[in-house]
């Protein structure tokens, strides 16, 4: 008997829908891009326990006769395309034709649904990919697709799938793509039976974008941008280079003919015209940009949305032209905002280089009562900063507090206190000290960033919290963007913000009350660093899952000291002394070095002298 051997349907669909079906969000990404290629104006996602137990999406399209509705479920069935030509001209969002026999597969699956020249509707069943029923029932024009138990039939991938927050932080974020892309649609999203999303058609997309992130997202440091070139459309809203423009939203969209995509020729061409200008205002965290928002139309022929299953990835014919396309398209932009802004950014900058003036970080550090080592008794030495595997852990945070990380080292010692020449800032950034061997260069924010991560993340497991009283309570109203989940994650975990330093008290609807914070939040900006804490810890909480790991982090962010602040010669002597008391001195919390070692061996290559 030979060894080749078909592949049974059953086994072929569950291939198939492991390439499409990742997750509770791939099935609302390939149900709701459905609805809206049938011409729905109004789509309605309801979902249980982030999507794992049940997800319902109801849409008013066009619907489908009972026929179609059967042929739907046939493996590369689609009335998107027909001929191979049509692959590489591509105007719909689903034409795979995989989606519904891939999820049927894995699920178990209900569809009603009527066409308009139709007067009942159709309703199919499936469990587990096996057709259960087929029925006649009455329900409005349109499609309404319920899908319930996913992978209870692949324990094995049922398992992979992360807690209900995260699921549905996923899918959140999968629906905001979609509200912006079409202002001419309703949707509502519905989670738990709680509505936490209700977007009425609006006529532009701008009054869709102030719907979600609030009425004053224009009337911010954001500015409209437009070109065309080639056979590319560029349009879209882009931050401006004041720092302020940081504290409008974290959200940086890009979207290529109506789809949300992630693509690094695109993130590289912002980067790099936005860098020149980052750098010469010293604005926004090191690897950050401003907010953008950029809508890409590409002629159809000139980009490959078939590259993955579930339409992840794209790849385009001249990707030369389309980076210099938004390269230049950002350049021209921020040049002439440049141009307009001059005088106040001018003014800024002036501050930034003639401030300077000491803060009461250095009598923080030293009015700490520690046992911890003084700079002169500490001996640490290097071995290759550049390798992030020595403290590649499962969970640092765990790590950090169960026992000392060890890492080899060489025989390079620090110079006592006495001994040390005095250190000096580079930049006001970055910290120069002589050590026996050479110089060693520190990056202040990442340093104390992560001083400031471990004492969280020991306070978090018992060390005493440390706060201090706001003179008068403040009242904070969490913005549009923030407010559908960041207030289930504050609830859940309110005991972790109390250890933390935090005394929170929820006000009425998404506001809050304040009215202790961490001592080492020194510039409280009236609340407004708590918004950008609360920002920078939903973007963590996603990747991680951890929480005690994402608040320690984004507190210690915000509260670190910045680059381009001076410091003063015991402050910095503080900051090492503390940096080297750390489990993990040679990296900040994210895993990028903060330490660089350079040998005099070092130097005299570099000019020859070996």
């Amino acid at each position: 008997m030979g060894k080749i051997k078909i592949l049974s349907e059953e086994v072929a669909n569950r291939i198939a829908a492991g390439e499409v079906i990742e997750r509770p969000v791939s099935v609302v990404k390939e149900l709701v891009e459905n609805s809206i290629d049938s011409e729905a104006d109004q789509i309605t996602i309801n979902i249980e326990n982030g999507g794992k137990r049940s997800i319902q999406v109801i849409d008013n399209g066009s619907g489908m006769s009972e026929d179609d509705a059967l042929q739907s479920f046939e493996r590369h069935a689609t009335s998107k395309i027909k001929t191979v030509g049509d692959i590489f001209n591509i105007s719909s969002l689903g034409f795979r034709g995989e989606a519904l026999p891939s999820i049927a597969s894995v699920s178990e699956l209900t569809m009603i649904t009527r066409a308009a020249e139709n007067d009942t509707a159709t309703r199919i069943d499936f469990s587990g990919g096996k057709f259960t029923n087929l029925s006649k029932t009455s329900a409005n024009l349109g499609t309404n697709i319920s899908v319930k138990r996913l992978f209870f039939n692949i324990p094995a991938r049922r398992k992979f799938l992360k807690s209900e927050q995260v699921e549905y932080r996923h899918i959140l974020d999968y629906i905001h793509y979609q509200s912006i892309l079409y202002p001419q649609i309703h949707f509502k999203f519905i989670s738990n039976g709680k509505e936490k999303l209700n977007y009425p058609i609006v006529e532009t997309k701008l009054k869709r974008m102030q719907a979600i992130f609030g009425s004053d997202f224009y009337e911010q440091d954001m500015f409209k941008i437009s070109s065309t070139r080639e056979f590319i459309t560029i349009d879209g809203f882009i931050g401006g280079l004041e720092s302020e423009a940081e504290n409008i939203f974290d959200y940086r969209y890009i979207f290529v003919n109506g789809r949300f995509i992630r693509d690094k020729i695109i993130l590289h061409a912002i980067k790099t015209a936005y860098e020149p200008f980052i750098k010469k205002y010293r604005i926004f965290q090191q690897g950050k940009t401003p907010p953008y928002l950029l809508f890409l139309k590409i002629s159809p022929e000139k980009v490959d949305f078939n590259v993955h299953p579930a339409k992840l990835e794209i790849r385009f014919i001249d990707p030369g032209i389309v980076h210099t396309a938004v390269k230049s398209t950002l350049t021209n932009a921020l040049l002439e905002y440049e141009n307009r802004k001059y005088s106040s950014v001018k003014q800024k900058l002036t501050s930034i280089e003639t401030s300077g003036r000491p803060t009461d970080l250095e009598s923080k550090i030293f009015s700490q009562k520690t046992d911890r080592k003084r700079f002169s008794d500490v001996k640490k030495e290097f071995e290759q900063l550049y390798q992030p595997d020595i403290f590649k852990v499962e969970s640092e945070t765990d790590k950090i507090l169960e026992k000392k990380l060890s890492p080899s080292r060489n025989d390079i010692f620090l110079r006592s206190e006495e001994e040390i020449i005095n250190p000096w800032q580079l930049h006001q950034s970055y910290i120069f000290v002589q050590i026996e061997e050479g110089l060693m260069i520190i990056d202040q924010h990442a340093a104390h960033e992560r001083i400031l991560y471990e004492k969280i993340l020991h306070r978090i497991h018992g060390a005493p919290a440390q706060s201090q009283k706001l003179l008068f309570p403040i009242v904070i109203d969490l913005p549009p963007y923030l407010s559908k989940t960041i207030p289930s994650l504050i609830s859940e975990n309110m005991e972790i913000f109390r250890k933390i330093g935090f005394n929170l008290k929820s006000f009425s609807g998404n506001s809050l009350v304040i009215d202790e914070i961490p001592i080492e939040l020194e510039n409280w900006d009236g609340g407004d660093v708590f918004i950008e804490i609360l920002k920078n810890l939903e973007e963590e909480f996603t990747e991680t899952e951890d929480f005690r790991d994402s608040i320690s982090k984004s507190v210690a962010c915000k509260a670190a000291v910045k680059a381009g602040r001076k410091m003063g010669k015991k402050e910095m002597l503080a900051l090492i002394n503390d940096l080297f008391a750390c489990e993990v001195p040679y990296f900040c919390p994210h895993g990028r070095p903060l330490i660089l070692k350079m040998t005099m061996n070092d130097f005299e290559k570099k000019f020859k002298r070996v």
